[in-house]
């Protein structure tokens, strides 16, 4: 193993500590230019609403949140941000960016200008990015020359600048430092080092959960290697100190990182491996640069092409796809890895090529090495939260920045045999011209820095000064980058909003966001009405509003109206529907009917069993139960165990359904209460928090099935041939129509008998979509059960054929 050097060998002065700190800050300047010029009205980003309004505001929220309550961070009370209102614990979903904010506040106490700590802390990140890696392999590898090339190709590199609109995945300097220990650490039996060791760790989960996660199995991976490369890999005493590094990193990151498993159980966050693997890297990303690498990105060079791939597929370009190194680094680092294994640098470079490895693997997502990506998906905590595991690219590029060091490090001696015959001068000389080329195929200059948006507003003024608290819904809501303006500019009056944007959102919010975007239809009022909203403000001036609608003020940039509800208009409140059921018939099941179906997957010119599905009565009546499993095959990409229970009353109206779904390592409990006198419907994650204050309160239609009972339901029915039944249906707190149509009657085989059924052909419809329409059959049993017999689904995925293959009744 190489000698630690730095702080504990070599001597680390003052001057050899400036001289590259003022690279990197000139760097950094010359990377985002013209930012440092104009850092209060230019945002260090190539776009604005979308990624970099979301962690804009995440860090304006945090930081006055910090100065005005500072118990907030202590207490978790920080977390219950003022989005998607009125869900809690709203900063859970994504980054939180808390230590940045910490170190950040004094700025904006001073200035109250969250732009410009915003772009104060990207510059801040890549230079100390890069004075870490410098510190890193300066300490381990006692080379200044290949602490500049690391320093630079891991501060300044691909993935900086394709990820420009991340500001949480710009944290890459606690990785080197994490390294810097572990070295120490293995090497020595400072007591310090064990302590720094795990609180860098820590510090680094803290500051991305990202990086949290692959900084850790980086250092897994990497400490394995390290001891094995110096034959103490089996040292308990070297295992001792790491669980104690280890211990110390768990308690800084336990309390967060428990909160942010409780949401993640709550509202069913998780990434199936079908999700993961369109996050993924290719093998053709390496060789993509992003657009603003000036060598390869603003000539072309190096850019995919996006011309006929179908919209199902994955992009081929964009900041999870823009991983280039550069073809020099590559080559040092090829070179390094031949040249140090020959040296005191064998055991770092062991460690790198297992570091580098693993980080090229995992970047490959489930098409990479699948049993290891799906072991680390079921067993690793947070592992399932990945939606992209492109960024594991990161731990190749640490890996090329430490082997390309490790090669200039050898050809600046004289005892590599390649060098023997060279004079010092002339291998300075190459090193320069190497360095120098690397860093200019590294560097890059942003396209395109976007206008910083404006933090005060006409409309963001009169909320901030109104006495009246209330919560506001910023109209249309949107659900995507369309919500993080209003988002922006709720850092002014600091009210709850009923918009948002991040990683994840609540599950009750796409048919909150469904039902509000008809707005001043009477089920939006009810909707807002029932989320205890008091202001809504729209783009335009409604033409007539009626009360409960009253405005408030007109500005140019919208108006605001205020909901006044009085006993009158709250029970005037319209139906939502105009359609009418009609009344079931005859229940034509009992208690202990059991039906089991085994499901097919067609696709791709196959046709597979994809999993089974059995329906069941259970007392009291009427007990609706259904629970589904995957295939084996399926679970490579998607594994449930799901379980759904309606308790229906005697006309089949649900009045408790309740789901429990565990698919891959999530488990999801979700439970809703119909009130059907009152017309709301009651969601929380358990039956308990349901009844509860805390339950989120949903519209529901007049005579609303879910969907278990509306399945029920239209096996009461007579089903004439020709005939169309439509009904209300609320299925997860979304009001639908369903609609069925009775095409006559047909004989079909099942379970390998010819019956005759009765065809239905069922229809969903919404009154606002996001997806495509698909195409479904039914057919009913033709005999007073009316039983499913079979069910065929065709959508944008395949063909689903659902069939009967044993009953119970």
């Amino acid at each position: 193993m190489t000698k630690v050097a730095g702080f504990g060998g070599a001597r680390w002065n003052q001057a050899r500590f400036l001289h590259p700190l003022l690279a990197y800050c000139g760097a950094a300047v010359v990377t985002t230019w013209p930012l440092a010029l104009h850092a209060r009205t230019l945002l260090g980003a190539s776009s604005g609403p979308g990624d970099p309004y979301l962690n804009l505001w995440i860090l304006g929220w945090d930081m006055q949140t910090l100065l005005s309550r500072p118990g907030a961070l202590f207490n978790g009370a920080i977390f219950n941000a003022n989005i998607f209102y009125p869900a809690t614990a709203t900063l859970a979903y994504s980054d939180h960016l808390l230590l940045q904010s910490v170190l950040l506040s004094p700025l904006y106490a001073i200035t109250h200008d969250v732009v410009l700590c915003y772009n104060v802390l990207l510059m801040a990140s890549l230079v100390a990015s890069a004075l870490a890696m410098h510190v890193f392999v300066r300490s381990t590898l006692n080379t200044e020359a290949g602490a500049y090339l690391a320093g630079c190709s891991w501060g300044f590199g691909s993935f900086h600048f394709g990820h420009l609109i991340h500001l949480q995945l710009q944290s890459l300097y606690f990785l080197p430092l994490t390294f810097l220990f572990l070295h120490r650490v293995i090497a020595g039996r400072r007591v310090r080092d064990v302590v720094l060791l795990g609180v860098t760790a820590g510090l680094q989960a803290i500051s991305s959960v990202y990086f949290g996660l692959i900084g850790s199995i980086a250092l897994a991976v990497g400490g394995l290697a390290l001891a094995a490369g110096v034959g103490r890999w089996r040292s308990l005493a070297v295992l001792r100190r790491l669980a104690y590094a280890a211990a110390i990193a768990a308690v800084l990151v336990l309390p967060i990182a428990a909160l942010y498993d409780t949401v993640a159980q709550r509202e069913g966050f998780g990434r199936n491996l079908f999700e993961a693997a369109r996050g993924a890297a290719y093998s053709a990303s390496y060789l993509q640069a992003p657009p603003g690498n000036v060598l390869y990105g603003r000539t072309g060079l190096l850019r995919a092409n996006e011309s006929g791939r179908r919209e199902s597929d994955p992009p081929r370009t964009g900041p999870e796809r823009e991983l280039f190194p550069g073809f020099v680094l590559i080559g040092l680092a090829i070179c390094g890895a031949w040249f140090g294994w020959r040296s005191d640098a064998r055991a770092a470079v062991l460690a790198m090529l297992a570091v580098g490895a693993l980080g090229y693997v995992l970047s490959m997502g489930p098409d990479g090495v699948r049993p290891l990506y799906s072991a680390l998906h079921r067993f690793v905590f947070g592992f399932s939260a990945i939606r992209a595991p492109a960024r594991f690219s990161v731990l190749l590029m640490f890996a090329l920045s430490v082997l390309a060091a490790v090669a200039i490090r050898e050809l600046s001696s004289p005892r590599l045999p390649l060098m023997a015959g060279r004079d010092e001068s002339q291998r300075r000389v190459l090193v320069r011209v190497l360095v120098a080329v690397a860093l200019l195929e590294l560097l890059h200059a942003p396209p395109g820095l976007v206008a910083a948006p404006a933090l005060h507003t006409d409309i963001g003024g009169w909320l901030a000064h109104d006495p009246d608290p209330g919560a506001v819904a910023f109209l249309p809501l949107g659900r995507d980058v369309d919500a993080t303006p209003p988002m922006v500019q709720s850092l002014e009056h600091r009210r709850p909003i009923v918009n948002g944007y991040s990683g994840q959102r609540p599950a009750f919010y796409g048919a909150l966001a469904e039902t509000i975007e008809r707005f001043p239809a009477d089920e939006a009022l009810a909707a807002l009405h029932d989320s205890r909203v008091r202001f809504v403000v729209t783009q335009a001036p409604l033409a007539h509003p009626e009360p409960p609608l009253v405005e408030r003020v007109r500005f140019a940039e919208g108006t605001i109206y205020e909901l006044r509800w009085t006993p009158e208009l709250e029970s005037r409140l319209e139906a939502f529907t105009t359609v009418d059921p009609p009344a079931p018939g005859a229940i034509p099941f009992r208690v202990g009917e059991l039906a089991r179906y085994e499901v097919h997957w067609a696709g791709a010119g196959v046709n597979l069993s994809a999993g089974e599905i059995s329906i069941a009565v259970e007392p009291p009546a009427y007990r609706l139960i259904v629970t589904a499993a995957t295939a084996p095959w399926v679970a490579r990409f998607f594994e449930a165990q799901d379980v759904f229970k309606t308790q229906a009353d005697q006309e089949l109206f649900p009045r408790v359904h309740e789901r429990d779904q565990h698919e891959g390592s999530r488990h999801v409990t979700r439970a809703f209460v119909f009130d059907h006198a009152a017309r709301i419907v009651r969601t929380g994650r358990t039956l308990d928090e349901a009844l509860t204050s805390a339950a989120v309160l949903l519209p529901i239609a007049p005579r609303a099935r879910d969907a278990m009972s509306a399945l029920f339901y239209v096996r009461t029915l007579p089903l004439k041939a020709g005939e169309r039944v439509r009904f209300p249906v609320n299925e997860g707190g979304r009001n639908l129509i369903a609609e069925f149509t009775v095409n006559g009657m047909e004989r079909i085989t099942s379970m390998n008998k010819t019956v005759e059924a009765v065809r239905v052909t069922p229809l969903i419809q919404r009154r606002a979509t996001d997806r495509q329409p698909f195409t479904a059959t039914l057919w009913l049993s033709n005999d007073e059960r009316r039983l499913p017999l079979i069910f065929d689904l065709q959508a944008g995925f395949g063909h689903v054929r659902v069939e009967l293959v044993s009953y119970r009744p």
